[in-house]
């Protein structure tokens, strides 16, 4: 009794130490690097003043890079822009589309990564680029640079064809993430109300247009979310001769995730299909309606219609007097750099390089992460009054996609392996590259909650918008109104 009272007391002695260093860390006393906030007169003033765009993997790690490069400088100072003050960890997101996480913890406040460091954080719009002039306009002001690294990120890309911009869904943020359950609900409970068969087959098919990363790993959500849980609340919709719901996924290269190895494309698809979900490639949209999608092969009967074929640079990008390349990218050189503003470098998905073996580097988190920290060392050298650093080079560490319930595809060097393996390790890998114990944590405990409990079901509509399905005509009474 006296050993287990030692050890309790033991264990409250540690974790009232730990509580007292965390106040310390925060508000109660003098922590070892405090940061300090910096007025937009002192960034003025400053002898080198570096300006990242973009507080996402590849701007926060060029601001991680050069605060670990540039040192005690009190007359350098580092300023990161963003219009948010957290920072999206989007692989992630498909664990809070599919019902078993939540959409704080896949977002990072950007002010945790300034504990113990010296660059400074704005939360503001971009509104333009003056390259000549060396500025950047914001709604809080215009802000003078001596070097700029923009990080800002993509925009999905919805083409001016007839219907689409008025009835296909988006999918890039946690609030998409979200509304995409809502919607599902709304389409099942239309189902329900529905009177025909026909209807209902319509309110039961969901289509996603485009074939790369986003949408292999859309559909197979939708897939997973559906009938790992919505359609259990649903019984009286499951059929007898055949699926209960139709996922269609149509893409319009001729095999799925183009910049794949040939190999991994077509086991990607026999994956989702052993599923159900119906892939249909070489296909183009002509058109989306309420009721259907208009393709090459023929229409496709839907009320839900999800978008992610391809994305582009933000607007403030393509208005730059630059080379860019099809899409929008920008054209840099094998430093990141623009060619007549060397001063500038542009990584993530709004430049356009190449990476060793001369193929373009690809839209990826890892490789805008990587692009990031060379761009850092790249601006820190300079500053310190080094020689410019070699190229930038990126080999990709590996490729994972997540396809349902104990289904992934994960490619790490030469080896490709799927099944519950790739699983395991898709949720490993980037519960480990979330820069946060926290939401590591978090994430953890909702991933275990869900295999117990089962997905979230309810709808949270964020915007406070109602029901996108339409509502029933309303049947004459002839009775009073009360």
């Amino acid at each position: 009794m006296r050993k287990v009272n030692a050890i309790t007391i033991a264990g409250l002695c540690l974790a009232s130490v730990f509580v007292q260093r965390r106040l310390a860390r925060r508000d109660f006393g003098p922590p070892r690097h405090r940061h300090l906030s910096e007025s937009e007169e002192q960034f003025s003033k400053a002898r080198t003043r570096v300006l990242i765009l973009g507080g996402g993997f590849g701007g926060l790690a060029a601001a991680l890079s050069l605060d670990h490069r540039i040192g005690d400088q009190p007359d350098v100072s580092v300023l990161l822009i963003d219009r948010d003050n957290s920072s999206l960890f989007s692989p992630l997101l498909w664990t809070v589309a599919d019902g078993r996480a939540n959409p704080s913890d896949v977002v990072v406040p950007i002010r945790n990564f300034q504990r113990g460091r010296r660059f400074h954080v704005l939360q503001a719009d971009v509104h333009g680029i003056d390259l000549d002039r060396r500025e950047v306009q914001t709604n809080a002001g215009v802000r003078p640079y001596d070097y700029l690294i923009v990080a800002l990120g993509s925009v999905t890309q919805i083409p001016n064809l007839p219907g689409v911009r008025e009835n296909a869904r988006p999918f890039r943020t946690p609030a998409d993430a979200v509304n995409l359950r809502d919607q599902l609900v709304d389409a099942v409970e239309a189902a329900h109300r529905a009177t025909s068969e026909e209807e209902r087959r319509a309110w039961l098919t969901f289509v996603v247009v485009g074939g790369g990363d986003t949408g292999v790993e859309l559909a197979a959500t939708i897939h997973s979310y559906l009938a790992g849980g919505l359609l259990y609340e649903y019984p009286w919709l499951a059929k007898t001769d055949g699926p209960a719901f139709r996922v269609v996924l149509v893409g319009r290269a001729p095999k799925l995730v183009p910049m794949q190895d040939p190999g991994d494309s077509e086991a990607t698809r026999q994956i989702l299909e052993r599923q159900g979900i119906e892939v249909r490639t070489s296909t183009d949209v002509k058109s989306v309606r309420p009721d259907a999608v208009v393709t090459s092969g023929g229409e496709i009967a839907t009320h839900t219609v999800f978008w992610a074929a391809g994305i582009s640079p933000p607007e403030v990008l393509r208005g730059l007097p630059v080379p860019s390349a099809k899409g929008g990218a920008i054209i840099v050189d094998d430093h990141l750099r623009l060619a007549a503003h060397p001063e500038v470098r542009v990584l993530g998905d709004g430049a356009w390089a190449n990476d060793v073996s001369g193929r373009p580097i690809p839209p990826t988190a890892q490789a805008a992460q990587k692009a990031g920290g060379y761009a850092g060392e790249a601006v820190a050298a300079l500053v310190n009054g080094r020689p410019e650093i070699g190229a930038f080079r990126f080999v990709s560490r590996g490729h994972f996609e997540l396809l349902g319930p104990g289904h992934a595809l994960a490619r790490i060097g030469p080896i490709t392996y799927g099944g519950l393996p790739a699983y395991l390790s898709w949720h490993g890998y980037y519960l480990l590259r979330i820069p946060s114990w926290q939401r590591r944590i978090e994430l953890l405990t909702s991933w275990t909650l869900s295999m117990i409990f089962g997905r979230e079901l309810a709808q949270l509509r964020l915007s406070g918008a109602a029901s996108t399905a339409p509502q029933p005509a309303a049947v004459p009474s002839s009775s009073p109104p009360r």
